[in-house]
């Protein structure tokens, strides 16, 4: 197969930049065409994937963690042959990696195996308008908590790793305060006061955070997971349960399921998709059924 290879040489610490010259030979060895590309800045992957000539290309193959596959998806969805989009690829060397687990991959070579075998699955999207301007997620979009987690999260991991999620989720709980939310999903309004909103298309958030354990990236529907006000006593009880996915049982978690949403909240929140801290409410999302074909195990 003739493959796009876009790495980000910063991802998981560095470990995608070690990890690069084994990714290449190993492809080409096996066959393949490979044309790399080193992304050098924040959105670089975007630009890269958006001018890809898709006539020369079976595979784009996005060699990063979460953040780096969200910029090249929003490439390939910006291309403007999008309809005609090649198979996209992921080798999981970043941090979190938590789409790849719905691709059935939880480690760095589960992803060139997936090359390989050239298994494919058809996959929904989110689509979400913020400020006007849209945007495409493949795994979760969320505010509140969730995303104040993610930005002190993505600041401590290259010091600490996957535990940053951790710290992160720990520090914030101990000085969040509720946003007022109105939330419409397929035209029915809920309002409530919010420690998050988080609207899924798989079950991982994080790394290892359950977030939306009932979720499947094939179903046509989102999920849209919102923890009502409670004391932060109780939320820092039952933090642990979102590493199991049990902390669903919680009363004042409540699941919404649907295929078009409008929120806003009050205060204006910061938003994560895939992890990333990128536009704030309100937003407006739609599901697009099986939009994109990914390689999976």
């Amino acid at each position: 197969m003739r493959i796009q290879l876009i790495y980000n040489p910063n991802a998981g610490g560095g470990k995608s930049d070690r990890l690069y010259p084994v990714v290449l030979k190993t492809l080409r060895d096996a066959g393949h065409a490979v044309t790399p590309y080193r992304t050098l800045y924040r959105f670089h992957a975007t630009e890269i994937a958006k001018h890809l000539d898709f006539s020369t290309c079976d595979v784009v193959l996005s060699a990063g963690g979460d953040g780096t596959a969200y910029e090249v998806l929003n490439g390939l969805m910006q291309h403007k042959e999008k309809e005609q989009k090649p198979l996209f690829g992921i080798i999981p060397v970043g941090t979190g990696n938590s789409f790849s687990y719905d691709l059935n991959m939880k480690k760095w070579d589960d992803g060139i195996r997936a090359v390989l075998r050239g298994k494919t699955c058809d996959v929904d999207l989110i689509e979400f308008i913020t400020q006007k301007e849209t945007f495409y997620s493949m795994n979760a979009i969320g505010f509140g908590l969730v995303a104040d987690v993610s930005y002190l999260g993505n600041k401590l991991k290259k010091y600490i790793g996957k535990t940053a999620y951790t710290v992160g989720a720990l520090a914030e709980i101990m000085r969040f305060t509720p946003q007022r939310t109105r939330l419409e999903v397929d035209g029915v309004v809920h309002e409530y006061d919010g420690v998050f909103t988080n609207f899924s298309n798989s079950v991982i958030i994080g790394g290892n955070m359950k977030i939306s354990p009932d979720s499947k990236i094939d179903d046509g529907i989102i999920e849209c997971v919102v923890l009502e006000n409670m004391p932060r006593k109780d939320i820092i009880k039952a933090f642990p349960s979102v590493y199991e996915g049990t902390h669903i049982h919680l009363p004042q978690l409540k699941i919404y399921k649907g295929k078009h949403f409008r929120v806003t909240s009050e205060p204006v929140k910061i938003c994560n998709p895939e992890g990333e801290i990128f536009g704030v409410t309100p937003l407006e999302l739609r599901v697009l059924p099986k939009k994109m074909t990914f390689l999976t195990l």
